[in-house]
């Protein structure tokens, strides 16, 4: 019977203290995971953000602790294989803000586990207008009330990519340019 009214004045104490304290009862009611709807929202917001960029948008979704890992992107830009591409949220919004944008595909959305979403993507563009296949891993953070990117870590044919880029690449002994592309790549799916 003692141990009873222990717990119970243990509980009321307990209850009193999360009624008294409205910021504890908002983080235990804050979202966990994303929603399908929500995930399919993010989807289309980080597609925006790489083709359709607006400072708006930027400013809105890329949260305050954002990273971006490329190594495709490293290559391009001559920063080390493995070390962040845009180690902080301002330093991607004002590369956005004057980079070119690239149109991107969303081919699918391959996993969800609460706050990561893995997709495929396509994009064709520039000079050569190949397709280059890409693969993104989104982490988001539900952050002043809405969800929003946390990291992003993309991967992409850049080899594709470098020729839709107008540059060139050698390969066991040929030139491959926009105007003369490696023909394996312009071969039909099988």
């Amino acid at each position: 019977m003692r141990f009873t009214n222990v717990v119970l004045a243990a509980t009321a104490c307990h209850v009193s203290s999360a009624l008294a304290l409205p910021s504890l009862f908002r983080r235990q009611t804050t979202p966990k995971c994303m929603t399908a709807a929500e995930t399919t929202e993010m989807v289309e917001i980080y597609r925006k953000i790489i083709a359709e960029y607006t400072e708006p948008l930027g400013e809105k979704y890329v949260a305050k602790d954002f990273v971006d890992l490329s190594d495709s992107i490293n290559t391009f830009i001559h920063l080390p294989l493995g070390g962040p591409t845009f180690p902080d949220r301002a330093n991607f919004l004002d590369v956005q803000s004057w980079n070119m944008h690239f149109p991107i595909e969303i081919l699918s959305v391959d996993a969800v586990q609460c706050n990561t979403v893995a997709l495929q993507w396509v994009s064709s563009f520039g000079e050569a207008n190949l397709p280059s296949k890409g693969l993104t891993i989104m982490k988001t953070i539900f952050e002043d009330g809405i969800w929003k990117i946390l990291e992003i870590v993309v991967e992409f044919n850049a080899l594709t990519w470098l020729l839709n880029m107008g540059g060139s690449y050698e390969w066991e002994g040929e030139t491959y340019t926009a105007s003369k592309p490696d023909p394996a790549i312009l071969q039909p799916k099988l």
